[in-house]
């Protein structure tokens, strides 16, 4: 649940892009992106709890 808040305060309103392994912990790592102009704003994995957020 924490993570879900976390993601929440970093990127906002967002919508899953594409899953990948992790290549940290092995599990899923998300790449999300914003809902309104379809860019990528990061990716997270919430097994190691690692959050990335892109600014171009």
């Amino acid at each position: 649940m924490y993570f879900d808040h976390l993601l929440d305060a970093v990127f906002g309103i967002r919508k899953i892009f594409h899953v990948i392994e992790c290549e940290v912990c092995g599990f899923d790592e998300v790449y999300y992106e914003d809902v309104e102009t379809k860019k990528l704003v990061g990716r997270a994995c919430s097994h190691c709890n690692f959050v990335q957020k892109f600014d171009f």
